[in-house]
């Protein structure tokens, strides 16, 4: 064993002659650790490079066996603080440690140059850090920048634009409120506020839930608000799996109990609508209310504690302040209700209706109708006449035994004279024939 007071060797654990605890004798003169080397270390000194060795000067006095006091105040560096110790965990922390230092000096202006990015791609490589980590280092200082350098104008900006969707969330305004939620989710990208973040993600999740699971799904560091609506979210979605995996995490961030009592509230609400309203889920879901109740609740939420209970209720009649909640945050976790019957138009009064006039064909005055008349034709040719045209009138009709035959032609009927036919006239020409009876 070796003295480095004495700088001489010794057997046992104690220099027997100024009481230094004594160590192994290294075997050069250098000790130190190679951080990238942390398994090579095996329980004793790891001996690479030319490292400096840390002394405490210890100038404390030693009285051995109650009879003489030892002056220790020479160089000792039993306190050395060997790397070589360190476990792998500890070295890497301390080289994020590093990278976030050198992510926060590039990024001090708020802009991070192509050339600065290279380098600290390099840097990463070097202390063993992966590209994701790296991404989320350089996320995470930007907007702790943008953060501090927000500015009035930006609180003005944040300011109002809570108002109005605070508003129209009271007012259940759907229509304002999908308009402004893409300058809300910008918004809630820059800065950390609390209300922007609570109004952003509870919007998503009430009007938007699949939007809402996959921002979660991308997001690379939690969010108390977005862990607790991207909660509803899964429900909505019935994915209760994945909504409870999530209660845990909600923990850490050491929320208040009645908030995880108020989750798991509309968790036994879900089960009660859609496993046929079991008596148990029922009595679950009043008991974690009424815990929700009494070991507090987060401010903004009891707007949904109160659309919880009234959700509870197989007819919903919510006040104008809570209603966005019950008809859009939990609509799928209500009855459904049955369309609205379209109104029916009022009745017209009871009228006599006229009665439909009878054809009479004796009515009918063949003379006054215009144009090609069959009937008077054919009286004209004679066709469909019996005995004379005197009977028709009078409706009496000749048997077919008393029918009068067409009379005879007489002598006095002479042929038509010949027509002179020259060759001077043989075109068409119209002549005058005469024809005597």
């Amino acid at each position: 064993m070796y003295c480095p007071n004495c700088k001489q060797e010794y057997d046992g654990k104690f220099c027997p002659e100024c009481g230094t605890k004594l160590f192994e004798k290294p075997s050069a003169s250098g000790v130190s650790l190679n951080l990238g080397d942390a398994n090579a270390i095996s329980g004793g000194l790891h001996v690479s490079d030319s490292h400096d060795v840390h002394n405490i000067q210890n100038t404390s006095n030693t009285t051995i066996d109650n009879r003489s006091s030892v002056d220790n105040s020479h160089t000792v560096n039993n306190s050395t603080v060997y790397e070589a110790q360190k476990t792998k965990a500890e070295i890497q922390q301390e080289n994020e440690n590093l990278f976030l230092k050198a992510v926060q000096e590039r990024l001090s202006d708020g802009v991070l140059e192509q050339r600065e990015l290279a380098e600290l791609n390099v840097m990463a490589a070097q202390l063993n850090i992966t590209p994701q980590r790296v991404m989320q280092m350089i996320d995470l200082v930007r907007r702790s920048t943008i953060a501090m350098k927000g500015g009035q104008g930006t609180e003005f900006l944040a300011q109002q634009l809570l108002e109005e969707v605070f508003n129209a969330v009271n007012s259940n305004q759907v229509d304002i409120i999908q308009r402004r939620l893409p300058q809300l989710e910008q918004m809630a990208r820059t800065t950390p506020d609390a209300n922007i973040q609570f109004y952003f993600h509870m919007l998503q999740a009430s009007l938007k839930p699949e939007s809402a699971a996959i921002a979660f799904l991308n997001a690379r560091t939690d969010n108390y608000w977005q862990l607790f609506w991207v909660h509803i979210a899964y429900v909505k979605l019935g994915q209760d799996n994945n909504a409870t995996v999530l209660l845990p995490r909600m923990g850490g961030f050491g929320a208040p109990q009645g908030d995880l009592a108020l989750l798991m509230a509309i968790d036994n609400l879900a089960e009660y609508r859609r496993d046929g309203q079991k008596e148990y889920n029922l009595i679950q879901m009043q008991e974690k209310l009424m815990q929700a109740h009494e070991l507090g609740l987060s401010e903004p939420l009891s707007a949904l504690w109160y659309a919880v209970k009234e959700a509870m209720l197989d007819e919903q009649n919510p006040e104008e302040w809570f209603r966005f909640y019950v008809e859009q945050t939990l609509k799928e976790l209500c009855p459904v209700k049955a369309p609205a019957m379209p109104k029916m138009p009022p009745q017209m009064p009871n009228m006599e209706v006229p009665p439909v006039p009878k054809f009479n064909a004796q009515n009918v005055n063949l003379a006054q109708m215009q144009g090609f008349n069959p009937l008077q034709a054919a009286q004209q040719m004679g066709l469909g006449m019996a005995g004379g045209i005197d009977n028709i009138g009078t409706g009496i009709q000749t048997k077919p035994d008393e029918m009068v035959p067409p009379p005879f032609p007489t002598n006095n009927v002479s042929a038509p004279p010949p027509v002179n036919v020259s060759p001077e006239n043989t075109g068409c020409q119209e002549q005058n024939q005469t024809i005597q009876e």
